[in-house]
């Protein structure tokens, strides 16, 4: 019977995904950061990205995205972490 540990441990997610979405964040933070020690108070990002037109929805979800991959990327890595915790030790042992 395949359960859902089984299924967990046999995916597996590219560290590109992991540097885009640092990269995303990192540039978001710093972004900020230069806006507010120059004018001194935050930039307002949604009226920022709705002045983008019809691209600003493109931007929301490849956004989007990256936030549900990230969710689901350490749903996984925490089912995977219990899952090789529960491994009777006799899974563990090499005939």
């Amino acid at each position: 019977m395949v359960t859902m540990y089984s299924k967990a441990r046999d995916l597996t997610f590219s560290p590109l995904m992991i540097a885009i979405l640092g990269i995303w964040f990192l540039a978001n933070l710093l972004s900020q950061l230069a806006y507010i020690s120059s004018y001194g108070i935050p930039y307002d990002g949604i009226v920022m990205l709705e002045s983008l037109g019809p691209l600003y929805y493109a931007i929301i979800a490849i956004e989007l995205f990256l936030w549900i991959w990230l969710c689901l990327f350490l749903t996984i890595k925490f089912i995977k972490h219990f899952s090789n915790q529960e491994k009777p030790k006799s899974d563990l042992v090499n005939h």
